[in-house]
C-alpha cells in the first residue's frame, strides 16, 4: 500500500532506526594515504617519491590539482606503500600541491606535497647542540621531524653583508599541530634573528637577517613549546633572497600591468610592474621576477574595482584622498605610523546599498582593521572593528546611504599601531552577485570523507552539492569539462528554488580506469544574465576535533573511474504520487554478485523541500532490500522530483560505492481531507465529514 496510518508510519521508522543504531557505520577504508617521503620537491627535478598508508595494492596514480607534475615510473607496489618517480615541470609553481592517491578501487583523502626552489637535503642526527651542528649551505631546503624536546641545529658560512633567510613548513604541511620556532644565532649562541608565528602563514614563520661580520652561523629548528612527535615533520628552507610581507598596492584589475611594492618588515621594499592574469583567482599569488623571489608567493587581491591609493597627508576629513568610481572602487593605503589615521572622500547617490569589506590581515598586513563611514557633516553611517572578511580582524560592514553628498572613509589601527607593512586594501561596492556550490561534511569532524567522485565501471556514484546564491536567480547549467573517458553527469540543471541539488555521475561498463581533476562550472541558461558559479569546496588541513587549525578551499573534483562493485541498488515506489500530508514507502533493492553478502549502508542523497525521511538505512547481511518512508508536509510542492540513494559497504579491500539511477517520485495535493464531527462512545455511531481537493 502506498499510504500507511499514523500508528503504521511511526512503528516503521521506529524499526528501521533501530536497525541503523545496531549496524552502526562501516569501518573498513577506503585508500589511505598516510605520507609521502620527501615531503616536496624542486621545481625542475625528478623526485623518487614513497606514499606511505594502506590499502595500495591496486595503487594506480597519483591526481595533483594543479598542473607541473607527472608520475614518470610506479616503481614498488604493496599494500602499505608505494614508490614511484614523479617529475615536477620548472615552471611549476612554487608552495603546496593538493595530491591525492587513486588505486583501481577509490580515492584517497588529499595530502599537501610542496615545491620549492632548492635541492633537498635530509636532517641527519645526532644535531641537537652547537656541537653536532649539521653542515649546510644556502639554497638548501632541509627535510626533518622534531620528535619530543628536541632541538635541530645546523651550521652555514656566510659573509658580511650576505642576506639569510629561513623559511619553515611545518603546520601547512598537514601531519598535526607541529608550531616550528626558527632562529639564526652567532657563534656566542645568541639569537640575531627569530620566528615564531606569522601572519601571512600562521604558525609557519620566515625571517631575513643581514650577516654583520663573516663567519660561522647557527641555524635552530624546534617546537616553539618544546614539544615535538614522530609526525612533526619541516621542511626549512635556507636562502638568500628577499622576503616579502605584505604588497602595495595589495589587489588589482584583471588583466592589467600594476607596479607593485613588494614590502618586508623591516621596511625595505623594491617595486616591479606585474602583468596581471585576465583569467586569475580573486586570490592570486604575487611572487618576485625582477630578483630572486620568496619560496612562498604574497596574495594579491584580484577584482574588477577602480584602484586608489591614498596620498598623503590624508589625516583629516579636509585632506581626505578623492576616490574615483566611488560607487565601484578599491581603496588602498598604508598605517605607515603609530596613530596614523587615512581619510577617503566618497560621492554617493540616495539609496545605494554599499558593502566595505577590508583586506589586511587575510592579505598578510599585521593591521587589525578599523573602519569607520561618516556623512559630510562629521555624523557616522557606519562602523565596524571584527566583523568579517577571511581573517576575523579584517572589517566588513554595509552601507544604505540616506542621501546624496560625500561620504568619508577612516581607516586605523584598532591599538594605534602601525609601520610600513601595515598595508590594507578596502572594497567598496554593491552588493556581490555569486553562485557557489559545495557539498556538506558527511560526518563529524572530517571534512574529506566522500568528497570525491570514485564511479565503479557500469555503475553510478552520488553526491550532495548545496547552493549560495547571492543577489542571483534563475537556472544554471553544471558543466564540468574533462571528464575521464566514460563518465558523465547525468545532473543537467540547477534550478532556480533550489537550494541544493544531488549530482549523480554514471560511468559505462567498458571505460577505462582513469582519474582527473575536475573543475565545476555553472552557466546562467538565461543568456542574458552574467554570473557565472563554480565550486568553492573548503577541506581542513589541520584540525583536532572541534579546532580547526588551517583550511583550503578548492574549485575541482576528484573523479576517477574504478573497478566494478559487487553490488547495485534500485528504487521502487508505487505507481501513484506521495500526496500532501501523506506518506509512501520507498523500497531499495540491492542484487549482489555472487559470494557478496556484506551489510550495505544506503544513504539518502537528497531530499526535495517538504518531504522528510530517515538520512540513511542498513541494507543487512545477506539480505537484499531496505526501506524509506517518505514523509510529506500539507505544504510540499507539486512536482516531480529525481531520487537517488548511494550505497557504502566493504567489499574485503576497502570502502566502495555504488548509486541507484535517478527515480522519479511525484508529489500531488491531497485527495480527500476529512474530520470527525463529534465524539461517540464505543459501539456507537457516528458521522465524518469528507471534501474532495
Amino acid at each position: 500500500m502506498p499510504l500507511l496510518s499514523t500508528k503504521c508510519r511511526l512503528q516503521t521508522s521506529a524499526m528501521l532506526l533501530a536497525a541503523v543504531f545496531c549496524l552502526g557505520s562501516l569501518h573498513a577504508a577506503y585508500p589511505v594515504f598516510s605520507s609521502s617521503v620527501p615531503r616536496g620537491a624542486q621545481r625542475g627535478s625528478e623526485v623518487k617519491l614513497k606514499i606511505n598508508g594502506d590499502k595500495l595494492s591496486d595503487f594506480e596514480t597519483l591526481m595533483f590539482f594543479s598542473p607541473g607534475f607527472t608520475v614518470k615510473s610506479v616503481d614498488k607496489v604493496e599494500e602499505r606503500s608505494v614508490e614511484c618517480t614523479v617529475a615536477v615541470a620548472p615552471e611549476t609553481r612554487t608552495g603546496n600541491h593538493l595530491v591525492r592517491v587513486v588505486t583501481k578501487s577509490g580515492i584517497s583523502h588529499g595530502r599537501q606535497f610542496f615545491v620549492g626552489n632548492y635541492p633537498n637535503v635530509d636532517e641527519v642526527e645526532p644535531n641537537n647542540d652547537l656541537s653536532l651542528a649539521q653542515p649546510v649551505t644556502l639554497n638548501q631546503t632541509i627535510e626533518g621531524v622534531i620528535g619530543n624536546e628536541d632541538v635541530d641545529y645546523f651550521k652555514i658560512t656566510a659573509k658580511k653583508g650576505q642576506k639569510l633567510t629561513l623559511e619553515a613548513e611545518g603546520l601547512r604541511l598537514g601531519y598535526g599541530t607541529f608550531d616550528p620556532y626558527i632562529a639564526i644565532l652567532d657563534k656566542d649562541r645568541f639569537e640575531k634573528v627569530v620566528s615564531d608565528d606569522t601572519i601571512l602563514h600562521r604558525q609557519d614563520g620566515y625571517c631575513s637577517w643581514t650577516v654583520e661580520e663573516d663567519g660561522e652561523y647557527y641555524i635552530m629548528m624546534r617546537d616553539s613549546s618544546y614539544r615535538g612527535s614522530g609526525t612533526a615533520f619541516y621542511r626549512l628552507h635556507v636562502g638568500g633572497y628577499s622576503r616579502p610581507e605584505v604588497l602595495y598596492p595589495a589587489g588589482g584589475k584583471p588583466g592589467e600591468k600594476t607596479t607593485v611594492r613588494f614590502i618586508e618588515k623591516n621596511g625595505e621594499s623594491f617595486e616591479e610592474e606585474v602583468q596581471i592574469p585576465s583569467d586569475a583567482q580573486e586570490y592570486h599569488m604575487l611572487f618576485a621576477s625582477t630578483q630572486e623571489p620568496a619560496v612562498s608567493g604574497n596574495l594579491f587581491r584580484v577584482v574588477d574595482l577602480e584602484n586608489n591609493l591614498e596620498v598623503e597627508p590624508n589625516d583629516s576629513r579636509e585632506q581626505a584622498t578623492a576616490v574615483k568610481g566611488s560607487e565601484k572602487s578599491a581603496l588602498n593605503g598604508i598605517i605607515e605610523k603609530p596613530g596614523d589615521v587615512d581619510f577617503f572622500k566618497l560621492s554617493l547617490k540616495k539609496g545605494q546599498k554599499l558593502l566595505v569589506q577590508g583586506f589586511g590581515q587575510a592579505l598578510g598586513s599585521p593591521l587589525d582593521m578599523v573602519v569607520n563611514i561618516y556623512n559630510a557633516k562629521g555624523g557616522s553611517v557606519s562602523s565596524n572593528d571584527d566583523g568579517g572578511g577571511t581573517r576575523r580582524l579584517d572589517s566588513k560592514t554595509t552601507v544604505d546611504v540616506p542621501e546624496d553628498g560625500d561620504y568619508f572613509v577612516r581607516v586605523t589601527d584598532h591599538r594605534e599601531r602601525g609601520g610600513a607593512n601595515f598595508v590594507y586594501r578596502l572594497e567598496v561596492s554593491a552588493a556581490p552577485r555569486e553562485l557557489y556550490v559545495s557539498s556538506p561534511q558527511f560526518t563529524v569532524n572530517d571534512t574529506h570523507y566522500r568528497q570525491f567522485i570514485a564511479v565503479p565501471k557500469g555503475g553510478r556514484f552520488a553526491t550532495l552539492v548545496n547552493a549560495t546564491r547571492s543577489n542571483v536567480s534563475g537556472d544554471f547549467k553544471f558543466e564540468m569539462p574533462g571528464l575521464p573517458p566514460g563518465v558523465k553527469l547525468l545532473t543537467e540543471t540547477l534550478p532556480k528554488d533550489y537550494s541544493s541539488i544531488p549530482l549523480l555521475f554514471e560511468c559505462a561498463p567498458d571505460a577505462a580506469i582513469a582519474s582527473a581533476a575536475v573543475p565545476v562550472h555553472l552557466s546562467p541558461a538565461d543568456p542574458a544574465q552574467a554570473v557565472r558559479g563554480r565550486l568553492r569546496q573548503s577541506f581542513d588541513v589541520v584540525r583536532e576535533g572541534n579546532v580547526i587549525f588551517l583550511t583550503e578551499t578548492h574549485d575541482k573534483l576528484p573523479v576517477a573511474v574504478v573497478e566494478e562493485v559487487p553490488f547495485s541498488l534500485e528504487i521502487q515506489t508505487p505507481p501513484v504520487p506521495l500526496v500532501a500530508g501523506g506518506v509512501m514507502e520507498m523500497k531499495v533493492t540491492a542484487k549482489r554478485k555472487e559470494g557478496f553478502t556484506a551489510p550495505i549502508r544506503v544513504f539518502m542523497i537528497w531530499k526535495p523541500s517538504g518531504i522528510s525521511s530517515l538520512g540513511e538505512v542498513t541494507i543487512p547481511e545477506k539480505a537484499n532490500e531496505c526501506t524509506f518512508v517518505l514523509d510529506a508536509k500539507p505544504e510540499v510542492a507539486s512536482g516531480k522530483w529525481n531520487f537517488t540513494v548511494m550505497g557504502e559497504a566493504d567489499a574485503g579491500k576497502g570502502r566502495v560505492y555504488n548509486a541507484s539511477p535517478f527515480h522519479t517520485v511525484e508529489t500531488a495535493p491531497a485527495y480527500l481531507a476529512a474530520a470527525v464531527g463529534e465524539s461517540v462512545e464505543r459501539g456507537g455511531n457516528g458521522s465524518i465529514q469528507g471534501n474532495n481537493l
